[in-house]
């Protein structure tokens, strides 16, 4: 991922600058300073899907990056949750590579190292490691074959336990 250092680099100068002005805006009791600091979060979130989680785990937070950016939608089943496509509202990586999910009237939270994943072309599952518990996430949009090639790597991975027979196939072209 040579792009990655570069978007790193970039996160770091856009925090380190977002960072400051929310210093010089510490007296400041207006809504704008609340929004400012949304935005270091949110930078800081993005540098962490990028450091911190695994790339079956990041394959799928930037293809739903990608369908909030295009409006589209995604469903979601666990447990005793079920909720049909709605909007993506929030996307990003606390610390300790614990991913957040803000979809329609819910938040999923899970942490990249306790779960391991599985790839259909419009749907990823993703199973604790004990197996207990899992969260399989719908996509109103299919993941596409350029975004699966960038992603190439993520076949060796340990997390990712099984991956559709097309999505691979994209994964394994030059």
């Amino acid at each position: 991922m040579d792009d990655d250092l570069k978007l790193l680099d970039s996160f770091e100068r856009i925090y380190q600058v977002i960072k400051q002005e929310v210093n010089n805006l510490q007296e400041v009791k207006l809504v704008y300073v609340e929004m400012i600091r949304r935005w270091e979060k949110e930078i800081k979130s993005y540098a962490r899907i990028l450091e911190e989680i695994s790339l079956p785990s990041r394959l799928i937070l930037e293809h739903i990056l990608e369908l909030k950016q295009k409006s589209g939608q995604m469903a979601v089943e666990a447990e005793s949750i079920n909720q049909g496509f709605a909007p993506i509202n929030y996307v990003g990586v606390e610390e300790f590579g614990v991913v957040k999910i803000s979809t329609g009237s819910i938040e999923l939270l899970w942490r990249d190292a306790d779960y391991n994943y599985l790839l259909y072309p419009n749907k990823a599952e993703l199973r604790t490691i004990d197996e207990k518990a899992v969260i399989s996430l719908s996509f109103s949009h299919s993941f596409s074959p350029k975004h699966l090639q960038k992603f190439a790597g993520g076949l060796n991975s340990p997390q990712l336990l099984y991956i559709h027979p097309t999505l691979q196939k994209f994964m394994e072209q030059e």
